[in-house]
């Protein structure tokens, strides 16, 4: 996979794992914290740039072993969000997307684009089913996959447990096919 992907107003990097690009992604996680985490319960673990600095270790790893890809969302050099493929089977040929965007840049094309540049670069590598897991309350994320052509195969019941609700959550899931079945 390309460390960098240019896209016509963003791109997206995979960042190396140093201080610097630690303290940047926290900052971007910790100013949209409260808006993030209805969706991603991981962002109360976030707690330094330490722990962002260790997240930038491991998602290297996992680019190096080849079983996932994590690319932050650049735009005009500011880290904007983040788009990865967290599953990277080249077995079966599936992979699985996570995405997240600052709350400024919401409703402006940015994910839409994000999502579509991972997406071709995902197929060009061979892979022929791409699936989005998201909350069915997260209109923002359900929307960023119907608008680029995923289709929904299903909700998981109270799939996922949230500890600050203290309930369960229903999960979609959206996939796209290279080779349209």
């Amino acid at each position: 996979m390309k460390i960098t992907i240019k896209g016509p107003r963003i791109k997206l990097v995979h960042l190396e794992p140093c201080m610097h690009n630690a303290k940047l992604l926290y900052d971007v996680e910790i100013r949209n914290k409260e808006y993030l985490l209805p969706w991603l319960l991981w962002i109360n673990d976030i707690k330094s740039p330490k722990d962002a600095l260790n997240f930038l270790i491991q998602s290297d790893e996992r680019w190096e072993s080849g079983k996932g890809y994590e690319y932050s969302i650049i735009l005009n050099d500011e880290i904007i969000g983040n788009c990865a493929a967290h599953t990277f089977d080249t077995k079966h040929k599936r992979a699985e997307l996570g995405y997240w965007l600052a709350n400024e840049y919401r409703g402006k094309g940015y994910m839409m684009e994000a999502v579509s540049l991972l997406e071709q670069e995902l197929f060009k590598a061979g892979i022929n089913k791409i699936v989005i897991h998201n909350d069915t309350r997260n209109i923002g994320s359900v929307n960023v996959a119907k608008n680029l052509g995923y289709e929904l195969e299903g909700v998981l019941k109270q799939e996922r447990w949230t500890p600050y609700e203290n309930r369960f959550r229903d999960i979609n899931c959206f996939a796209k096919f290279k080779n349209k079945p």
